[in-house]
């Protein structure tokens, strides 16, 4: 079985094109030290999150897919919120950030990349300052790269209420055994659990089989969210199995929530979700 689970990982990167298979063969990695995993680019807009919130979620796979600047300026538009995971910090998709003057970029740091050190990791940004602002990071490391992977977790005011809105963002551990996979979201659980609603667990879950579905399903009920339902559907799928999920407390309402197929900015379509507070 271990066999296996390197093969998988051989297998995905040499999928990849062949300038980034140059950079991931040539080019080290570093794991931050705990220090330097949290850093931020941009600034506050606002003073807090309205009680519609419009959500884009979205694995941006390094921002290596050819349409990615434009789709990422597109679905970015009037977005109170944005969750993404496998940001690149390099000089592409820094200056891409940039373009949203008004938002603020919270970023934890899986690993730093190359002799540029670019970070890649978990970006949640919002127009609105955060009130908490924390990680965790995997006891598990990812074979063949030997990185962990990394859950951000921050909280927004919202307009008109003395309640606070904590997203979860989560890059889940991939290519491990299953015993891992629960053993990394179990630890997530143990923190989330005591954070008042309203709350936002969302992101890349990478649960590619039926054990890693049952186990994030037994997660939400214990957590008492809800999950979406998209329509349209176009979640990246590996074996029947959507990767990408958003779940939610019971004081939140999804008003909409699709996921287009015509988007081909990543390996990932976009979730758009339209939330509100409604308790």
């Amino acid at each position: 079985m271990k066999n296996l689970f390197y093969t998988i990982s051989l297998c995905v990167l040499f999928s990849q094109p062949l300038q980034a298979q140059d950079r991931l063969l040539e080019r080290p990695y570093r794991v931050p030290s705990e220090s330097e995993v949290l850093t931020a680019i941009g600034r506050v807009a606002k003073m807090a999150l309205p009680k519609k919130i419009n959500i884009l979620v979205w694995n941006l796979h390094k921002g290596q897919d050819a349409t990615f600047a434009q789709d990422f300026s597109t679905l970015s538009k009037n977005k109170d919120l944005i969750i993404a995971e496998e940001v690149f910090m390099d000089e592409l998709m820094t200056n891409i950030f940039s373009t949203l003057p008004d938002y603020y970029f919270n970023i934890a740091t899986s690993f730093f990349y190359g002799k540029d050190e670019n970070r890649t990791g978990v970006s949640t940004a919002s127009q609105v300052r955060t009130t908490r602002l924390s990680y965790i990071k995997t006891e598990t490391d990812e074979p063949a790269v030997k990185t962990p992977k990394m859950t951000i977790i921050t909280s927004y005011p919202i307009k008109f209420s003395f309640k606070k809105l904590t997203v979860v963002n989560i890059h889940s551990i991939n290519f491990v055994k299953n015993k891992y996979f629960d053993k990394e979201i179990e630890r997530i659980y143990s923190v989330v659990k005591d954070i008042p609603t309203p709350i936002i667990f969302a992101g890349d879950f990478n649960t590619w089989n039926k054990g890693r579905i049952k186990k994030l399903d037994e997660i939400r009920v214990r957590l008492n969210l809800n999950e979406a339902s998209f329509t349209p559907d176009n979640r990246k799928k590996f074996h029947g199995n959507p990767l990408d999920h958003f779940l939610f407390s019971k004081d939140l309402k999804v008003r909409s929530a699709k996921a287009e197929e015509f988007y081909q900015g990543s390996d990932h379509k976009p979730l758009e979700i339209e939330l509100e507070y409604n308790p």
